[in-house]
């Protein structure tokens, strides 16, 4: 009988160590494939995270501190983001805590920043807590070095300061800032050119932007322009001088070209008369070469003697003496 007590005794006690045993297992099994660190984070942080889902973000890879800190800091500030929305944006590359804390710091600041359009803005640009900042805290941008010429020709050289704020509805769509810089120096360009006097524009600056708040300059951008300033007003070149000494400059310039077209044309004329001069010599030349031909013909053919060509040898002979002695009485008379 006492056997049988001790042999039930310890039969009971195998079968409650090996229960024991196996519940000892499942725990040691349970604590080392579930993430109990993230679990009891999410326990003690008001914001329970059941260990399937912590199993199921471990096997896709995800970053579970950054998710539990999100998903903890979205049910302390009563956000309303769930643990699948957070897992999204993170995996299509968002930053969630950026976006969780910029969230709360537009809510704060009493902001109207959209959930949807703030995972946008994430997304596309990765500079959401910056872009906050800038609708908090408005930003001045400088432009420099505008150019541009006053109705008296004189050109202005201006710097601006112009105070821009992210227009949230319109940030991701809109023109950026270098599109808003663009349109305000045109804006610029144009005040300048309506300047009578640059002395006027120097006087008083603020002339040159006036009416920007109805030129409507931010329009389809993605900041409002909220000021906008003239910070320096310097004078250029004179525009009106630099076109006067070109304009004398052509005008000289034609004036020798018409000279020498001139010059070159009565050289032309000249070299015309020479060749001229030279062709009526080469025809008398000509014409004297047919002379003695034509006495010699006129020999043969009984026309003209011999003594009748001598008488006129004799005349051309009488002829140049004459000629000679009239030259040298000249010269003399030139002389005295």
């Amino acid at each position: 009988m006492k056997y049988s007590l001790l042999s039930n005794i310890s039969t009971v006690g195998i079968v409650f160590a090996s229960i024991g045993g196996v519940i000892l297992l499942a725990i040691i099994l349970y604590l080392i494939i579930v993430p109990t660190k993230y679990l009891f984070a999410s326990i003690f942080g008001g914001a329970y995270i059941p260990s399937y889902k912590l199993l199921g973000m471990r096997s896709r890879r995800v970053n579970l501190s950054l998710l539990v800190n999100s998903y903890i800091l979205s049910k302390k500030e009563n956000l309303g983001f769930t643990l699948d929305q957070l897992e999204s944006h993170y995996i299509a590359g968002g930053n969630c805590l950026e976006l969780l804390s910029t969230l709360t710091k537009a809510k704060n600041a009493n902001i109207p920043l959209d959930v949807e359009l703030a995972k946008v803005i994430d997304l596309s640009t990765h500079r959401l807590k910056d872009i906050i900042d800038e609708v908090i805290h408005a930003k001045v941008i400088e432009i420099k070095n505008i150019k541009a010429i006053t109705q008296d020709s004189i050109e202005l050289i201006v710097d601006v300061n112009a105070t821009i704020r992210p227009r949230l509805e319109n940030y991701v769509d809109g023109l950026g800032e270098e599109a808003l810089k663009t349109k305000v120096k045109e804006f610029v360009i144009s005040g300048i050119a309506l300047v009578g006097d640059h002395k006027a524009g120097l006087a008083s600056p603020e002339k040159i932007v006036k009416g920007w708040e109805s030129s409507k300059v931010d329009t389809d951008c993605g900041f409002t322009l909220e000021a906008l300033e003239i910070s320096s007003v310097d004078i250029g070149r004179d525009i009106g001088s630099e076109m006067s000494a070109k304009r004398i400059e052509k005008e000289k310039a034609y004036a020798e070209f018409s000279a020498t077209k001139q010059r070159n044309q009565e050289i032309m004329r000249e070299l015309e008369m020479k060749t001229r001069v030279q062709e009526m010599k080469a025809e008398v030349l000509s014409a004297e070469a047919e002379v003695p031909k034509a006495i010699s013909d006129a020999i043969k053919e009984g026309r003209f003697s011999i003594m009748d060509y001598y008488k006129l040898m004799n005349l051309q002979a009488d002829t140049a003496l004459r000629r000679s002695i009239i030259s040298k009485d000249s010269a003399n008379k030139k002389e005295e």
